[in-house]
Order: C-alpha cells, then sequence, then structure tokens
C-alpha cells in the first residue's frame, strides 16, 4: 500500500512530475483549498507561474501558451464554479487538439452534498471535452500508483495514445485540511510514453483531376511537404489564411480568392487531398460535401472530430499519378479573375473591412505572431488576403470559434514572446466580450490589439433572412455605446485610431513597435463592406 502522503507531498510529486516532463507554465487562480498546489509551484524557480483572478481567463491564457510551445500549460483551480469557469477554454482545447491540464483542488468525498461552503460535483464537469481524467482522494495512499496514474496522464495530453490528438486532461484532487501539513522525501520516477508510427504507402486511385485544400494548421512545417505534392501532382492549392500556408511563402501553385468562384467551378475534381482542419469558406465547405467520398485527410489524429472517410498518416508515402494540365490551368484562371477584379477594389481609396484588414496584413513583418479573431474577421481575412512571402505565424480559437475568451488566448501566446511583435485582430463585440483580460491580467505582455469596430456583431447583417426577425439590431447586432477610447484611458492603456487606409500605412507599424499592450480602433460601416462584396460578385 506504500506510506501515506500529505498535502505537501502530493502537490511536491505532481510539480516533479511536470518537472520531469518540461512542463513550466503554471496559471494559478487564488483559493483556499488549492494552496498545497499553490505553495509547491510558486516555491520551484523552475516554474513559470501566472498570476490569474478570473479562471476564465486562466484557462484562455493557458491554451494561448500551449499553442505556440506545442506543451501543455498547467490551470491550478479552487474548488467549485472556480472550475465551472475552465468549460469554454477545455472546449476550445478539445476541438482545436491543444494539449491542457487541469488541476482542480476538491473538498473531499464525504463533504459532497453535505451543504459545505464551495462544494460541488465537479470530477465529472468536463467529462465530453477531455481526452482522459483521474481523481485523487483524500487521504492519500500508494506513492507508485499515483505516480503512474499522473505521468499516464500527462502523456496523453501530449497526444501519446494511439489514434488520439493531444488535448486536455482533468486532475481533480480532494484535499483535506489541516492543507498545509508536514513534507516527507519521496522519490519518483518520469515516465514519458511515446507512440512510434511506421510509415505505409498509400495506393490513391488514378485521378486527373486534383485539388489540394488546407484548413488551420497548427505548424508552418507542413508548408514543403505541400508545395512539394502540388509540384509532383500538378494540383492548385486551395489555402485557408489559417493555414501558415498562404501567408508564409509565394507560390503560384497557391490559389486564395476561391470563396469568390468555387460555386462557378462546373467542372468537379476526382479526388481531394485534405491538410488540417475544414476550412473557412463556407462555399468551399459546401463544395467538399458534394465530393465526401473523394476526400483524403492528411492527419496524424487519425480523423480527430472529422468527418473524412479517407485519411492518411502524415508519415505515409503517396505513389505518383500524371495529372492534366489543363486542369490546372482551368481553376488558375478563375484565380487570375478575381484577383484582378479585386484589385480595384484594394487600393488606398476603399475603406472596407476587408481592405482594412487586407492593408493590416502587408504592414506585418517577418515572423510576427498574429492571432486572428473570429466572425466576420476571420472571414474577411478569407475572402481578401492573397498568398504573400511574410512567412507569419498564424494563431486563432477556431476549434469551436467562439468570441469568448479571444484577448485571452492572444495574451497567452505574447507572454511566450515578449521581443516579438505580437498582434491581435480582434472585432469590437469580441473585445468587450474578454475585456476582463486587460483588467486583470497583470502580466507581462507585448502585444498591439487592432479593433474593428463596425459597430455590433455585424456577421448577421450579412444572413439571407435578417429582415424576418424582429427587434434585428437589438437582438442580433447587440450595438453598444461604449467608447473604446474611454476603457483605454480607465485601465491607462495607449489609445490610437486609424481612420483611412492611407493611415494604416502611415502609422500602424510604428505604433505596434512599441513595448507592452497598445490599442487600435479602426471604425467602419458595414453598409460600404455590403455594397462592394455585392459589385464583386456581379462583375466576377
Amino acid at each position: 500500500m506504500g506510506i501515506k502522503i500529505s498535502n505537501t507531498d502530493l502537490s511536491g510529486i505532481i510539480a516533479e512530475i511536470m518537472k520531469g516532463h518540461k512542463i513550466s507554465d503554471i496559471c494559478i487562480s487564488p483559493g483556499s483549498r488549492n494552496t498545497p498546489l499553490i505553495q509547491a509551484f510558486t516555491s520551484d524557480k523552475y516554474f513559470n507561474n501566472y498570476s490569474h483572478i478570473d479562471e476564465r481567463i486562466s484557462g484562455f491564457f493557458a491554451l494561448g501558451q500551449s499553442k505556440i510551445t506545442k506543451k501543455p500549460s498547467v490551470i491550478v483551480t479552487t474548488s467549485g464554479t472556480a472550475v465551472a469557469n475552465l468549460l469554454p477554454s477545455v472546449i476550445e482545447a478539445d476541438l482545436s487538439m491543444t494539449p491542457l491540464i487541469i488541476l482542480s483542488s476538491d473538498r473531499p468525498k464525504k463533504l459532497i452534498k453535505t451543504g459545505e461552503n464551495q462544494t460541488i460535483n465537479q470530477y465529472k464537469i468536463f467529462d465530453n471535452f477531455i481526452r482522459n481524467k483521474i481523481h485523487i482522494e483524500s487521504p492519500f495512499q500508494s506513492e507508485d500508483i499515483l505516480i503512474k496514474k499522473i505521468n499516464s496522464i500527462i502523456c496523453i495530453a501530449n497526444g501519446a495514445n494511439h489514434n488520439k490528438a493531444s488535448g486536455p486532461v482533468h486532475i481533480n484532487i480532494a484535499f483535506d485540511e489541516p492543507l498545509l501539513d508536514k513534507k516527507t522525501n519521496i522519490k519518483i520516477k518520469i515516465i514519458n510514453n511515446k507512440i512510434s508510427y511506421i510509415p505505409k504507402k498509400i495506393n490513391l486511385p488514378k485521378f486527373k483531376k486534383p485539388i489540394i485544400v488546407c484548413g488551420q494548421l497548427d505548424s508552418t512545417d507542413y508548408y514543403n511537404k505541400i508545395i512539394a505534392l502540388s509540384k509532383q501532382f500538378n494540383a492548385p492549392i486551395f489555402a485557408d489564411t489559417i493555414s501558415q500556408v498562404r501567408l508564409w511563402k509565394k507560390h503560384s501553385n497557391i490559389m486564395c480568392h476561391y470563396d469568390f468562384y468555387i460555386d462557378k467551378i462546373d467542372d468537379n475534381p476526382d479526388i481531394i487531398i485534405r491538410f488540417g482542419k475544414k476550412p473557412t469558406s463556407k462555399k468551399l465547405n459546401n463544395f467538399l460535401k458534394k465530393l465526401k467520398n473523394k476526400i483524403y485527410l492528411v492527419s496524424n489524429h487519425m480523423r480527430y472530430n472529422d468527418d473524412a472517410k479517407n485519411s492518411i498518416h502524415t508519415l505515409d508515402l503517396i505513389n505518383n499519378h500524371n495529372a492534366d494540365k489543363n486542369w490546372f490551368e482551368y481553376i488558375k484562371k478563375f484565380e487570375s479573375k478575381i484577383s484582378e477584379l479585386l484589385n480595384k477594389y484594394l487600393n488606398d481609396t476603399n475603406f472596407f473591412e476587408g481592405n482594412i484588414i487586407a492593408s493590416i496584413i502587408r504592414n506585418c513583418k517577418k515572423k510576427d505572431n498574429l492571432f486572428i479573431g473570429n466572425s466576420l474577421i476571420v472571414r474577411n481575412l478569407e475572402k481578401y488576403c492573397t498568398n504573400t512571402n511574410q512567412k507569419i505565424n498564424i494563431f486563432t480559437n477556431r476549434g469551436a470559434s467562439g468570441i469568448d475568451g479571444i484577448i485571452s488566448t492572444a495574451m497567452g501566446v505574447a507572454s511566450k514572446n515578449y521581443n516579438s511583435r505580437n498582434i491581435l485582430i480582434i472585432g469590437d463585440v469580441s473585445f468587450y466580450y474578454d475585456l476582463n483580460a486587460l483588467i486583470l491580467n497583470k502580466n507581462k505582455i507585448n502585444l498591439a490589439i487592432i479593433i474593428i469596430n463596425n459597430n455590433g456583431g455585424q456577421i448577421f447583417s450579412t444572413l439571407d433572412y435578417k429582415n424576418k426577425i424582429r427587434n434585428f439590431d437589438k437582438f442580433l447586432i447587440t450595438k453598444t455605446d461604449i467608447k473604446i477610447k474611454n476603457i483605454c484611458k480607465l485601465l491607462s492603456i495607449k489609445y490610437n485610431r486609424l481612420s483611412s487606409i492611407k493611415m494604416i500605412h502611415a502609422k500602424l507599424n510604428s505604433i505596434i513597435n512599441k513595448k507592452g499592450i497598445k490599442i487600435i480602433e479602426v471604425k467602419c460601416d458595414i453598409t460600404k463592406t455590403l455594397k462592394i462584396e455585392k459589385n464583386i460578385k456581379k462583375e466576377r
């Protein structure tokens, strides 16, 4: 059975195991019940400890750190609703396949359902969105079993179990009082399970008209493989802006403006090779649905949260085929026509959302960390940004595509790159939604927050059925009278406003280059965006 383990011992064991797995980022929210864990992490200089009074912010901040380090960050909470506040970030971590370790403190089982203060049944709270969970009940016994379980669940968070993606795991610990007790010396062993994949040759069906589709990818490592495959097959690449392909390096095989012409393609491809998540473009996704039996998903996550029927591991070897050269030229003509058309609107005079975002992207520098918000932001980025040589690192919360926690996640990314340029492009509603991140986050952050302020949730203005909804502005657009300039004054954050494309080109970089948190507001009118999009559809 082993010796009885104290709260202090157990917390120390967990800290040592984290060190053994080279996990160093710890996001801590205050509480009494999690005191043993706080003491263990904060007393060891190995750990980068971040203080967050708000657990929802803490979860998304840790998510951002994990996105950039590719290693799990640890979130330490007390019991009760503190744990529940992590659910949105856990969902996003699950669907974006990002490793996270939730380390929640609990009351002993004997106190559950007794009316004890700050006590809920929290062990199964994340069950639909985690890779695995363990509960450690006081009094703690058998250190060997505990150590093995904790080691194992960390490996699972990192995606060590076969056919599973990396993602969030939950360790729930019931600490009994006295919370801070005596420490003994217990030796621990680190177990780092790794799964090795054996590459196998995949014989694809014969094809003449291939397309490569790149959705969200978390690494630029795919770029050269995708380009090589495209050249081998003579296949056009439909590259989503958040794929780490479109804004990484310029190549003639990369297509950017398919959202404007995908519905005009009347000759279907006979094979589609997909990389990453499904693309942002709804039109492209509808196109893919019709051809789902011809799709081959290249993924080392084996179709996690994906309905692709055919899956190829990234290490698999794909055999040679000779594609029809006329097919590539057929697609390229569509792309060239739309590119010429867009040049009429993407200039220094047209101040609409697509041109604003495209102009911001043109001002980004090599190896900038660019976080893209959801709703209209990511869609306009997808439609209007062309292929560039900028080598920009793209980050998003496109797992569940919510507007919650975007500032917090971007701050998490920025916390690992103080000396780099970190940029967030976000809508005004998303900005208000996560405002606590700016009020409560006391960590050292270098981040430029660019707010595209179109006065509400204007994505709903694009709906075909908007005129059928009563009180449309009140319940869907949800305009606010809050002035962003006044928010900046309250928070002592430098406020900037850019009101033309020429101002973006003249002033944006000098603002971004200053250290610390900077807010840049760009006000725009949704009616101009809708008018220009209508013109483009007529002229295409």
